[in-house]
């Protein structure tokens, strides 16, 4: 006797000092993170939010398997014991449709998505494992606790002299790895599915992208080059050349600095807000040349965010629609401002103008035509390009039209 209680002793001595290993406890508490997820998902409202394909594939698959299983237990005479199926069936089925919509629930949650390959098979493995567990183990109670005896005296009519523990056992064991099969293939499929139609949607909202890209570049030149630009800018230059040499000198530079960013703009999907900067400044002094005083632009951007950076001539078409839909039509001429600020990892860009009296009978969001980019087609590019977290806001307010551009910054 004392010898057992010694062993005892030591396997618990050792099961203890186990415990205590810094690997063993951090698998612990990854376990119940895993298990209070699990619980999380299932109370939450979105576990049963799901397109209709999902459900047909989900509801379909399982019926398969079901349907098929009975075909097969059919040709052993099991019509004796059709309860004890019938429980076991419909126990499997419940549980097997909750797994697969708690394991798409993790993949979805831990973002299996974008960790390494080796991660997500072993996540799939292990969480296919417990699911298949936690699907038997009910199967097993429920089916057991009302129809063991008749099972027992149906397996027994297979294997004379089966104990009650072998049945049980042979019934656990089988059932769970059958289970663990079926949905750790659910599970990969349902990953290969999923990146297959994530890298499709990869594939569009690239196309988009540089579709998108592609007409902002042909409007910004067809803007650029627009011979009623180039004719106001070259004759307003002309002029000032006999009156003041060293500015018009300085203006032709200016025309040459917008018209060369704007060839040069595609080459590059991001730069630096102080670029956008210089030639807004460029591009605004020419304009200041027609409109004199009745144009007035201010400019309050911190020297901190210089480095920040932005989709290529977004400011200066922003500046080119306030020109265009403001400025333009308003007699005594008006303001532009454009200011910045940067809240966590987003930069905020500002621009607004003033109306014209008759505003209300304007369209809020102007189109782009023939005179520049439109704010619709600058906001379609700040969504691909930041995968929906860039965005462009406009607003009225004091007679004024404000565009607010939201950037990340990475």
């Amino acid at each position: 006797m004392s010898n057992k209680t010694t062993l005892f002793d030591k396997l618990a001595s050792q099961f203890k000092n186990l415990g205590e290993k810094p690997q063993v406890q951090a698998q612990w508490i990854a376990f119940k993170e895993f298990l209070k997820s699990i619980e999380e998902s299932f109370k939450s409202d979105d576990l049963h939010k799901a397109d209709n394909e999902f459900w047909s594939y989900h509801i379909g698959g399982i019926s398969f398997i079901l349907v098929l299983d009975t075909i097969i237990n059919s040709l052993s005479s099991f019509e004796s014991i059709w309860g004890f199926f019938s429980l076991a069936y419909l126990s499997w089925g419940i549980g097997f449709l909750y797994a697969g919509l708690l394991i798409r629930s993790q993949y979805k949650k831990a973002n299996w998505e974008n960790q390494p390959h080796l991660n997500i098979l072993l996540k799939a493995f292990f969480c296919s494992l417990f699911f298949s567990f936690v699907i038997v183990v009910a199967m097993t109670v429920l089916s057991m606790t009302f129809y063991f005896d008749d099972f027992y005296r149906f397996r027994g009519t297979f294997t004379p002299g089966i104990s009650s523990v072998g049945v049980f056992s042979e019934f656990f064991f089988s059932n769970w790895f059958i289970t663990f099969f079926y949905l750790l293939v659910w599970t990969m499929l349902y990953i290969g599915i999923t990146s297959r139609r994530k890298t499709k949607q990869i594939e569009v909202d690239n196309l988009r992208l540089q579709n998108s890209l592609k007409e902002a570049e042909l409007s910004s030149l067809s803007n650029q080059l627009n011979p009623h630009f180039l004719f106001n800018a070259l004759n307003n230059i002309r002029f000032m050349i006999h009156e003041d040499a060293d500015n018009a000198e300085k203006m032709l530079m200016s025309l040459s600095g917008v018209l060369r960013y704007s060839l040069d703009s595609s080459k590059n999907d991001l730069v630096p807000l102080i670029e956008e900067l210089d030639i807004s400044r460029s591009y605004i002094d020419l304009i200041q040349i027609q409109f004199e005083e009745r144009l007035e632009f201010s400019l309050d951007v911190p020297r901190k965010l210089n480095k920040c950076t932005l989709p290529p001539m977004v400011l200066q078409m922003l500046l080119e629609n306030a020109v265009k839909h403001g400025i333009d039509n308003i007699r005594e001429g008006g303001e532009i401002s454009v200011s910045a600020k940067l809240e966590g990892q987003v930069l905020h860009l500002e621009v607004s103008n003033n109306l014209p009296s008759d505003h209300e009978s304007r369209s809020r969001l102007p189109k782009g035509n023939d005179s520049g980019i439109g704010l619709i087609n600058i906001a379609q590019r700040l969504d691909l390009l930041y995968s929906g977290q860039g965005s462009l806001d406009t607003k009225l307010e004091d007679n004024r039209f404000i565009v607010n551009v939201t950037i990340p910054q990475t």
